[in-house]
């Protein structure tokens, strides 16, 4: 779709604009031709008089002014003359010529004919009227001789003739110099042949590149069409360059006539297989229909000996119709390609009219045809949309391959994640063997013994001093063993144990023993070691306040604490016993050690004691992974 942001509405005006004025220039009546030739002007000769005579000389009388009618055929049968003749007169002034060599050029005149100059026959056309040829599409440069020439009124007559149902019409006339008429020939000659066999092998190259295409990919209908429609424009082309056709004048004549009417049929099946239109077959049924209705008809029209011109206005009601809906469908589809295929297949259409009126009327916008220019501008909207298409493609493919890359990177990444947690699984796995392996030899080794130590020397009625440390080792020893379960973080459950496991003793030594544990979250980095840590800081505490506080109540609080803005959780053990001075450095290990644990584990320490006032331990755990190094005290 046409965008500001797009260039083609600009380069299309201005080709346009250049175009035009360019033919302008070099082709459009005008009086003079062109003014600005070094050697002089092109003078416009205009169509005075015509005559319709029998015989090969010029008549003397029957000169009538010209109507401007070019329907001649139809005149010439009219006056009785069938097949059909015409005479026609220019009349010119000498002084044209200014001392110089004068020629004429007719940009076509068909079919045959006879050039007379002030009464004498200087140029006729290689074959008769019964023989049908193909050089009238090209232009005639014909020189006119000096000693014809008269210093007065100088008289030109044409004598043109054709075959039964043949065309009857003569182009423009202009007069000036050798040099000045030999570079519009030049021109002429271009565009009406060189230029068609140039487009014909760029069109042979081009076909050939379609059928390939769709051999390789045989569901592409667009390029089959493709190569179809430019099979058949070859052939209708070939006959703005080619004189003398390899086999009968007439069959070649016949079929590329013919082919008009397919290569209608075939741009508008094109045409809608490349719009992929959903009423695409119903209109090549319908095209279709009406190119054998006027191939039918031409041929009809010929053997009657009539004009086959009708039998081309037949189609028209079936180009503008099917012209329409291609037009809707690109207007739902508002591309530039598709607005340049439409515009390509208007030119065609447009040219194709074009030229019938120029080889039936001898009049047209250009003095040349147009419609092999039409298949280039076919092919070159198709190799616009080819190009583009693909260019979305591997853009497209860019974008696919860029999203397939952060894919494989996602991937690559989650399978490397993966890999990572399933070495940890296996690591993980190991330790847990392990701790399993461990926790059976300590039970069945080192806890088995222990407690037949106990046993025995309970029964041997040891002393009592004996059997208390025996329990505290069986406690240690469990508790050591509880550390190696797998709690999850969970401080609370922890704590169970250890209530499990120590509140017998501390029954026993005569101390109540008060819980307040409330819901905490769970602290996923504390692992066993970091357990064992916690749990022997807190049965250090516990053994200071059986042994050495004299106290008669303990009480363990666990909770959700947050400190300097951070979360975590805190547990305070605090007993009304004796106290102590925390001043004074004690010979033993006992706080120091539970400093170390509580560095080793990140967290926060706290002692708070008075002599007669008992003592209090804090220790406060970050909710968060610890940062690495230890935690000042708060």
């Amino acid at each position: 779709m046409f965008t500001k942001s797009r260039p083609w509405p600009i380069i299309i005006v201005v080709l346009a604009t250049f175009l035009g004025l360019t033919v302008g220039n070099a082709f459009l009546p005008g009086q003079p031709l062109m003014s600005r030739d070094a050697d002089g002007p092109v003078i416009l000769l205009q169509q005075s008089e015509i005559a319709f005579a029998a015989g090969n000389l010029p008549p003397v009388h029957g000169w009538v002014a010209d109507r401007q009618t070019h329907d001649f055929r139809r005149a010439a049968i009219a006056h009785g003359i069938d097949p059909p003749a015409i005479w026609v007169r220019y009349r010119f002034d000498g002084s044209v010529a200014a001392d110089r060599s004068v020629s004429l050029i007719c940009d076509f005149i068909r079919e045959n004919f006879t050039v007379y100059f002030n009464g004498t026959d200087i140029a006729r056309t290689r074959h008769s009227r019964t023989d049908l040829g193909f050089d009238w599409v090209k232009p005639r440069q014909i020189s006119l001789p000096a000693a014809l020439l008269r210093p007065g009124s100088n008289e030109l007559i044409f004598h043109i003739e054709s075959r039964a149902g043949v065309p009857l019409a003569i182009g423009m006339i202009g007069l000036g110099s050798d040099e000045t008429i030999q570079g519009h020939f030049n021109r002429q000659i271009f565009f009406n042949s060189t230029a068609p066999e140039i487009i014909n092998g760029i069109l042979l190259v081009l076909t050939c590149g379609s059928l390939a295409a769709w051999s390789v990919r045989p569901k592409a209908d667009v390029f089959c069409w493709l190569g179809l429609l430019g099979i058949v424009w070859y052939f209708r082309n070939l006959h703005y360059y080619i004189d003398a056709p390899p086999f009968e004048n007439d069959l070649f004549w016949a079929l590329t006539t013919d082919s008009v009417f397919v290569l209608m049929a075939l741009i508008f099946a094109f045409a809608a297989t490349f719009f992929d239109l959903r009423a695409a077959q119903r209109m090549i049924g319908w095209v279709t229909a009406m190119a054998a209705l006027g191939i039918v008809v031409r041929h009809a029209l010929v053997a009657a000996g009539q004009s086959d011109v009708p039998s081309f206005l037949t189609t028209v009601p079936i180009i503008v119709a099917n012209t329409v809906i291609l037009a809707r469908a690109v207007w739902r589809q508002r591309r530039t390609e598709n607005i340049l295929m439409l515009i390509a297949v208007i030119a065609a259409f447009a040219f194709a009219f074009h030229d019938l009126l120029l080889v039936s009327q001898g009049t047209g916008l250009v003095p040349f045809q147009l419609q092999s220019f039409g298949s280039l501008l076919v092919f070159s909207a198709f190799g616009f949309a080819l190009g583009r298409r693909m260019l979305e493609a591997l853009a497209m493919n860019e974008d696919v391959n860029m999203t397939l890359e952060r894919r494989m990177a996602v991937a690559t990444l989650q399978l490397e994640r993966s890999e990572e947690q399933r070495r940890a699984l296996v690591v993980a796995s190991a330790v847990e063997n392990e701790r399993e392996r461990m926790m059976r030899e300590i039970h069945d080794g080192i806890g088995s013994n222990l407690i037949t130590a106990l046993a025995v020397a309970e029964k041997q009625q040891q002393s009592p001093g004996t059997i208390a440390t025996l329990r505290r080792s069986i406690t240690d020893l469990r508790i050591g063993v509880d550390s190696l379960e797998p709690i999850n973080g969970d401080v609370g459950a922890l704590l169970a144990n250890l209530r499990h496991r120590m509140e017998r003793e501390v029954r026993d030594a005569g101390l109540s023993f008060v819980w307040k544990v409330e819901a905490t979250p769970p602290l996923p980095w504390l692992d066993p070691v970091g357990a064992l840590h916690l749990l022997r800081i807190l049965q250090e505490t516990i053994g200071n306040v059986l042994n050495h506080a004299g106290a008669q109540r303990v009480e363990v609080v666990c909770a959700p604490h947050e400190r300097c803005g951070e979360s975590g959780v805190i547990i305070i053990l605090t007993d009304d016993g004796c106290g102590f001075d925390s001043g004074v450095v004690s010979r033993g290990r006992g706080l120091s050690n539970m400093k170390a644990r509580a560095e080793a584990l990140s967290a926060t320490f706290g002692c708070e004691t008075r002599i007669g006032d008992g003592t209090r331990i804090s220790i406060w755990l970050p909710l968060e992974a610890p940062r690495s190094g230890p935690r000042r005290p708060d």
